[in-house]
């Protein structure tokens, strides 16, 4: 969560385009204005028609997203944990690693609830949809939001649920990395919605398994607000006992942003404090 008017001025995702954009202001407002009838304002800075770089402000219901393009992709650091890390179709995932322009938006609004926060920037995304869209990237959750994953949330009666809820693989991501003979299964984006990202080596064929205990654990943490930290043990169902502790390898890969990882392992029974 933010802490900070700084903080909060500095959040920023990347939208990705296969193209120099030139804007249709009218077009971007009613797709967005579709979705729950909100009130949507672009204002015109500089750029709209491609000659210039783009620089301009895009206002949903009175909250404002400061929006620079630049006729580039976005650097290979971010797309190496942003697009190579994402889930979705195999074409619309080709699309985005070959996408030539792309605009940083910054949230200008003052929310502190990053759900709304992350709402505004789907309903943003949809608006550009007849545009060259190829993805909605998030750094925070090394993740690529594809665009039929976005018109699905506005359209789709099934997926709209998605958009008001923090659902893996959309605003969080889960993550198989190989280490040693096994793999190091991770969270990215649980610390947005003020939970810790979690970690767990275990075999490639559990990964099912590690993926439900995974949302297990942060549902509730997320819904009932306790407060977790290394040491502590939890139970799940009858049978699945577990153990909080500290990172203690691959730092740099699994330690998360903000309040940290989190490491769980199983443990017996009669191990349980909590």
């Amino acid at each position: 969560m933010f802490n900070n008017k700084e903080e909060k001025n500095s959040f920023a995702l990347y939208l990705l385009f296969n193209e120099k954009l030139i804007m249709n202001e009218k077009n971007i407002s009613e797709r967005i204005k579709r979705i729950n009838n909100d009130k949507i304002e672009v204002s015109p800075i500089l750029g709209l028609n491609g000659e210039e770089a783009l620089y301009c402000n895009i206002t949903i219901n009175d909250e404002n997203f400061k929006l620079v393009g630049i006729d580039s992709k976005v650097p290979e650091e971010i797309s190496s944990y942003t697009i190579d890390c994402a889930y979705g179709k195999r074409e619309e995932l080709e699309d985005m690693s070959k996408h030539s322009y792309h605009i940083i938006a910054f949230y200008e609004g003052k929310s502190n609830d990053m759900m709304h926060i992350l709402n505004l920037y789907y309903k943003l995304s949809y608006g550009f949809l007849e545009h060259g869209f190829l993805g909605l990237a998030n750094g925070y959750s090394w993740n690529v939001v594809t665009p039929s994953l976005i018109q699905g949330m506005a359209e789709d009666e099934e997926l709209k649920e998605f958009a008001n809820t923090p659902a893996m693989m959309i605003y969080r991501n889960f993550l198989k990395i190989p280490h040693n003979d096994g793999v190091w299964f991770t969270t990215k984006g649980n610390n947005l919605f003020g939970v810790h990202e979690f970690a767990f080596y275990g075999d490639f064929e559990k990964t099912q398994e590690i993926y439900d205990i995974f949302e297990d654990v942060f549902y509730y943490i997320y819904e009932s607000d306790v407060h977790i930290e290394a040491g502590h043990t939890i139970q799940l169902g009858d049978d699945v006992f577990l153990k909080f502790k500290e990172v203690y390898e691959l730092q740099d890969t699994l330690e998360g942003e903000g309040i940290g990882t989190l490491v769980l392992e199983k443990i017996n029974s009669d191990e349980i404090n909590m």
